[in-house]
């Protein structure tokens, strides 16, 4: 029998101040990126991808990978993706509805604070 193995991913988008905000989940044990099983056809890329395809109206073209790290929960490691959103088009329109009440966009210092909870190889500063 086989381990489910799992990616992480979240997208990051500037505001009209230029701070960085961050796509996480509302309403989980703590607030955190969009995650989904790596499939045996596919990369952890291409899971992570298709699943943020699925909540959001956006193309992968649209996203730039910005920081690729691994995570540590529940000593099982996890690729962990994180996309800068490119088209600015798509950035303000993101930014100003909300397509799932389930996400929201949660400011750098407070995922800073998030990603803490997890062991993480090499934290990505995002100011």
């Amino acid at each position: 029998m086989t381990e489910k193995r799992w990616v992480a991913g979240t997208i990051m988008a500037k505001r009209p101040d230029g701070k960085y905000v961050f796509l996480v989940k509302k309403g989980t044990e703590m607030d955190f990126l969009t995650t989904t099983e790596i499939n045996s056809t596919k990369t952890g890329l291409a899971c992570i991808l298709d699943k943020l395809k699925t909540i959001l109206p956006i193309e992968a073209s649209d996203l730039k990978l910005y920081e690729l790290t691994n995570a540590i929960v529940n000593d099982n490691r996890i690729p962990l993706f994180v996309f800068e959103l490119l088209n600015e088009e798509v950035n303000q329109k993101l930014l100003n509805e909300s397509n799932d009440s389930s996400l929201f966009w949660q400011h750098s210092a407070e995922l800073t604070k998030t990603l803490e909870r997890w062991q993480i190889s090499g934290v990505p500063q995002f100011n």
